[in-house]
């Protein structure tokens, strides 16, 4: 039976979804990543593969638990992929269209060999891949409901921006683009929205929210508001499993955001010990492609 995607927001309930994996984390990092990263980040030492092979498998037993289809990669037999902990930059979903994104990066770039095979039971009439030239990473992508959100940063540019817009338009998919300058490494670093009317913003890290031809765009969203320090420690990347639900990094520098979200908005926040990917750049929602939401 050929599987349907659907991705309509960012905090739907989730229900099959893609989980990095700890397999294959190379000693030492990719030097071309690391050449290109923004001045804000830092890359780390390499996540010891045995510590995040323990989180990683915490994590998957914890999200399966909830109730979700968890999926993960096949290792990718390349000594150019460092670590395929983070699927969300290889790919996203926007409705029921799946856009296989393209990096500047061969590293990440090889990482879809990995993920391949668990898309073959989806309709391959609602899967596009992404031209050699055109450079867009899923993190980079943030839904809201009747909006989709791209960051314009280190690792996507206006031309891929320009090109996720026709794209919508061909598959008459009828959302608002609001382009986000940021000085982060994608925009779910410092902007994600996880309810119908809440957003964690480290507005330190954002410019001007416009439309795609540059008209500034009013943010009408109740923000918390999220500091450099803990935009660092990857505050905002939150996954989001259902409505005002979310797994959040159990982290010193985290506490306060996930203290407001639970006592003032009453969501449940699932703390989970994650560190091996915050290493090297991400958290919950980068280390997660979410295929399926009700």
């Amino acid at each position: 039976m050929t599987q349907l995607f659907n991705i309509q927001n960012e905090y739907a309930a989730l229900q099959k979804v893609i989980l990095g994996t700890a397999q294959g984390i190379k000693p030492n990092p990719d030097h071309e990543l690391q050449a290109g990263l923004p001045a804000t980040s830092q890359l780390y030492t390499q996540p010891d593969p045995v510590v995040a092979g323990r989180e990683f498998s915490g994590v998957l037993e914890y999200m399966k638990e909830l109730g979700m289809e968890v999926m993960q990669p096949d290792l990718v037999e390349s000594s150019r992929v460092t670590d395929q902990t983070c699927p969300r930059d290889i790919g996203f979903v926007i409705d029921s269209i799946y856009f296989k994104a393209n990096s500047r990066y061969t590293s990440r770039n090889l990482e879809h060999r990995g993920i391949d095979h668990l898309l073959t039971t989806f309709s391959h009439q609602h899967q596009v891949e992404m031209p050699k030239n055109i450079f867009l990473e899923g993190g980079d992508v943030v839904l809201a409901p009747g909006k989709v959100f791209i960051g314009l940063g280190a690792r996507s540019t206006r031309t891929g921006i320009l090109w996720l817009a026709d794209q919508l338009k061909q598959h008459e998919i009828d959302r608002k683009i609001i382009i986000v300058p940021h000085d982060v490494l994608h925009l779910d670093c410092c902007w994600n929205v996880v309810g119908p009317n809440l957003a964690l913003w480290c507005n330190q890290a954002t410019g001007k929210f416009s439309d795609i031809n540059g008209n500034s765009v009013q943010i009408d969203y109740e923000t918390i508001l999220v500091n450099r320090n803990e935009q660092a420690a990857l505050a905002t990347n939150v996954l989001v499993v259902g409505p005002s639900e979310i797994l959040a990094r159990h982290h010193l520098q985290c506490d306060k955001v996930n203290d407001q979200i639970e006592k003032k908005f009453k969501f449940i926040v699932h703390r989970l010990s994650f560190d091996c990917v915050p290493a090297i750049g991400g958290s919950f929602r980068c280390a997660t492609l979410p295929l399926y939401r009700s």
